[in-house]
């Protein structure tokens, strides 16, 4: 073997290795909410897909939400993850702590609600989707790279998350939106 194949072969080897943690990649979360009123814990199912700080996915739970619902918005620095849900019928969750790659957990809220039921705190573990599982799952995201839709949808969301009436902090906000949203273009493969 000559040089120039020893080479090639190691720089293979360094993507593999390497590139799987540059990619976005799709995070399952399976766990409880327990209500501060101590009432019965709330199942919950969490699907997250970070685009570049912007977190888009869905959330299905049980009672009281009933349902599967996607996420309004989301933001990820750091370790620290604020995921906002609107559940049909008028139901809004607010999930905020930590995320980890084996576990999210923190405070949830209800928006709009003061009650004790209304707030408490989660711990949800990371779950891989069974393959066959991941087929029929209806929270499942298509395709492995983020779409040109996925992006524009992180950028709504994103944008519509910005403070209104400072004109510096709507302007700091929305450059970050549009850096975010260039970086996903570009992860998409889109120019």
């Amino acid at each position: 073997m000559n040089l120039l194949s020893v080479l090639r072969c190691l720089g293979f080897v360094f993507l593999l290795a390497f590139g799987s943690a540059f990619a976005s990649e799709d995070k399952y979360y399976e766990g409880l909410l327990l209500p501060d009123d101590f009432a019965g814990p709330i199942s919950v199912t969490v699907e997250l897909r970070d685009l570049q700080g912007v977190l888009v996915g869905r959330v299905k739970a049980g009672a009281p939400f009933y349902g599967v619902a996607p996420v309004r918005s989301g933001e990820m620095s750091g370790e620290k993850c604020d995921v906002q849900v609107a559940f049909h019928g008028g139901a809004a969750l607010r999930l905020t702590g930590t995320c980890r790659p084996g576990i999210f957990e923190g405070k949830y809220s209800q928006p709009g609600r003061r009650d004790a039921a209304s707030r408490g705190t989660f711990r949800l573990l990371r779950k891989e989707p069974e393959r066959d599982e991941e087929k029929r799952d209806p929270m499942r995201v298509i395709g492995s790279a983020a779409s040109i839709t996925d992006c524009i949808k992180g950028n709504t969301r994103c944008l519509s998350t910005c403070p209104q009436g400072d004109y510096n902090s709507e302007f700091l906000c929305a450059n970050r939106c549009r850096t975010r949203f260039k970086a996903c273009k570009a992860e998409a493969g889109q120019p």
